[in-house]
């Protein structure tokens, strides 16, 4: 049975097929999206595997012959065919699975497209119904559109992240890894259903390019829009533009987060909330067009960091919920990982591991009411559905290992691994409907 037949038709995207040839995150995230939408998906691999499946053990996350708690963060739902791309039977068969679906999407170099023929202009021509999306590190044109390109180099450096988000004077910041690829995954996954919409109104297919430069430009809108009015960028918490969106250490030694954008209207209430009834209506500090006039930034800073330095974190979560200021906790991952609302929302699911035991794993967001939570089946091994793929395309099974034997396919022969479907904690308390 794949993986598509044991989610039993769930999601708004039953019945639509994405063949995927996608490695590392940006790309195979994107069409986890799609699958936990219910998208039928089949990737296919080179024998070696998706390259993400040597990135685990970099970070201590190691890996056993069926799991890959690695590979799983962005390869959900997904049914595994692993084929030779340079056989030309194993290239035939691609492009049959590619012939069908309707969408396909890749991250490979333009070049090796083209010298494969799944380049846009080819296989659009051949197969005019067919979305065809590429993630890219950069645009399609410029001095850099060839460039090998991760989130690292492409979003975080020149995309402006490392250099804008640190404190003023300090170090660069180095993002967790694939920071910008899950964010820039979203994006892609909007251009193909976009693509996909007109595709079921005109049976026209299209081509969707996303890039990590162009999706680390978009999500610094308002900071580029800043910079050119003479906010320059990074900033010292000590002097931002507005104190009342910024982070205050309390006297516990723990940070807590503001967001109070308007100003003038709530100056006096956090006067009042620090304990400096004095300065109510001060002329100074009432009005952000005065305190900016003047520079009198850092001097409010001041007087709110010795404000929220007598009482503890806690208790001004209290005190700020009262009067409805946005407020939080500056949360770490080890926060997260045990945050219920996280798990109450279904952001992160638990799921079980032989090997490993239950960890936590970060879905994708985007719900729908009719459907719910989305079933959640991890990965399995390279060339896992592989002779089922291909016995469904007409192959008999001494076919299917005459294409083994000369190398143009490669089929698992290991243990079965279950596909177990991961609920989520509303789900498993029956507390939310298990729609599929």
């Amino acid at each position: 049975m794949t993986v598509t037949e044991k989610l039993n038709g769930y999601g708004p995207l039953a019945g639509i097929k994405v063949v995927e040839m996608c490695t590392y995150v940006a790309a195979p995230a994107t069409v986890r999206v799609l699958s936990e939408m219910g998208a039928e998906v089949i990737k296919i691999e080179s024998f070696a595997g998706d390259t993400q499946r040597t990135q685990g053990p970099g970070f201590g996350c190691e890996l056993t012959d069926t799991e890959d708690p690695t590979i799983d963060l962005n390869n959900t739902n997904k049914n595994w065919v692993s084929l030779n791309l340079k056989d030309p039977e194993g290239l035939a068969i691609a492009k049959k699975m590619i012939g069908e679906a309707d969408i396909f999407m890749n991250n490979m170099r333009t070049a090796a497209l083209k010298k494969l023929g799944l380049d846009y202009e080819t296989l659009h021509e051949e197969f005019p119904g067919l979305i065809w999306g590429q993630m890219r590190g950069y645009g399609e044109f410029g001095e850099l559109a060839h460039a090998p390109g991760y989130d690292a180099v492409c979003w975080a450096a020149r995309g402006g992240v490392a250099g804008t988000f640190p404190e003023k004077d300090t170090s660069p910041a180095i993002p967790p890894q694939a920071f910008g690829d899950y964010n820039t995954a979203i994006m892609m996954a909007a251009g193909l259903l976009g693509a996909l919409v007109n595709k079921l109104r005109t049976g026209q297919g299209d081509k969707v390019v996303v890039n990590l430069y162009h999706s680390a430009i978009w999500g610094g809108s308002i900071g580029l829009c800043a910079q050119q009015f003479g906010a320059d960028y990074p900033k010292s918490r000590t002097d931002v533009p507005n104190p009342f969106n910024n982070t205050y250490k309390t006297a516990d030694n723990k940070w807590l987060y503001i967001c109070q954008p308007q100003h003038n209207r709530y100056y006096n209430d956090m006067m009042k909330i620090i304990g400096r009834d004095d300065l109510v209506d001060d002329p100074r500090y009432a009005t952000i067009e005065n305190v900016k006039a003047n520079h009198l930034q850092p001097e409010l800073i001041t007087i709110l960091d010795e404000g929220f330095s007598k009482k503890d974190l806690e208790e001004w979560l209290k005190i700020l919920a009262e009067w409805d200021v946005p407020s939080q906790k500056v949360f770490r991952f080890t926060d997260i990982l045990k945050d219920d609302e996280a798990y109450v929302n279904d952001a992160i699911r638990k799921v079980k591991y032989n090997a490993f035991g239950e960890h936590a794993l970060p879905t994708t967001p985007i719900r729908f009411g009719g459907y719910g939570d989305p079933p959640i089946i991890l990965s399995k091994p390279i060339g896992y559905h592989t002779a089922e793929y291909l016995e469904q395309y007409g192959y008999t099974p001494e076919q299917i290992a005459e294409l083994e034997e000369k190398g143009a396919v490669k089929c698992y022969h290991g243990e079965e691994v279950p596909d177990t479907i991961f609920k989520s904690e509303r789900q498993e308390k029956g507390e939310a409907p298990c729609n599929w």
